[in-house]
């Protein structure tokens, strides 16, 4: 009997303490939760300071200035028999989302699929007009793409370049506290060299130059002589193809 009633006080105590310990934890969380002026120390492998959230940097326009262009269109606009086209309306390009933006008003802004649009015509930053036109009119490693190809010379051969853009990701090492937290929208200029509409993909120089003009090769040789154009710029290349298209 005696040891019945021990047991007994025993199992009461415990469960008293036992709550009060919850209620003495659930104090102490709370107080601590509401204590805003702790104090942790910072060590190079377990804590580091947070920072604010990263941002996608850049913007994914060729040029984020409207630029006075001529739209030409694959389809008739609206009901009409004839009007494929607008002429002298603002536009830019989207790369991201292969969109070509029309500014209908000051604050009035279209988009249409650039699967839509058989070309444009338009100011560039240079100052001077140039034609984009759908990849969708080439052939070979055009195929593959999507946009335009900005014409840089016309005629026999063409000299192409496609503009697009791609998501450079953050690089932020939280162990070491460096690199970036922020993903950036990067620019990519590709060239390629069209004969008959069908597109190939090339690096600038004089070599990849070369292999598609060695129908006129001493010509070549005899011009790039006497020029000396860096084969590696845009001019460059642009002088010595309109050379090749007058032969």
């Amino acid at each position: 009997m005696r040891l019945f009633v021990l047991l007994t006080f025993l199992s009461v105590k415990t469960a008293a303490f036992a709550q009060e310990q919850e209620q003495f934890m659930t104090q102490t969380t709370r107080d601590r939760i509401n204590y805003t002026t702790v104090t942790i120390p910072i060590t190079n492998s377990l804590f580091t300071i947070k920072g604010p959230a990263g941002k996608l940097l850049g913007d994914p326009y060729l040029d984020t200035t409207w630029q006075a262009g001529n739209v030409k269109f694959y389809n008739r606009l609206g009901v009409s028999l004839t009007n494929d086209s607008l002429a002298g309306v603002p536009v830019r390009l989207d790369l991201s989302t292969n969109e070509v933006e029309i500014r209908a008003g000051a604050k009035d802004i279209r988009a249409v699929k650039a699967t839509a649009v058989r070309y444009i015509v338009m100011n560039t930053a240079t100052g001077s007009p140039s034609r984009f036109i759908n990849v969708m009119e080439y052939k070979g490693d055009a195929e593959n793409l999507t946009g335009f190809f900005e014409q840089i010379t016309a005629g026999k051969l063409q000299l192409l370049q496609h503009p697009s853009v791609y998501i450079r990701r953050a690089n932020y090492n939280v162990a070491m506290n460096t690199g970036t937290k922020d993903d950036e929208l990067i620019k990519k200029m590709d060239w390629y060299i069209a004969q008959n509409t069908k597109a190939a993909k090339f690096s600038p120089g004089k070599k990849a130059l070369l292999d598609v003009m060695a129908d006129k090769k001493d010509q070549i040789e005899a011009f790039l002589k006497k020029e000396k154009p860096d084969l590696k710029t845009r001019s460059g290349m642009a002088a010595l193809v309109t050379y090749y298209n007058s032969l």
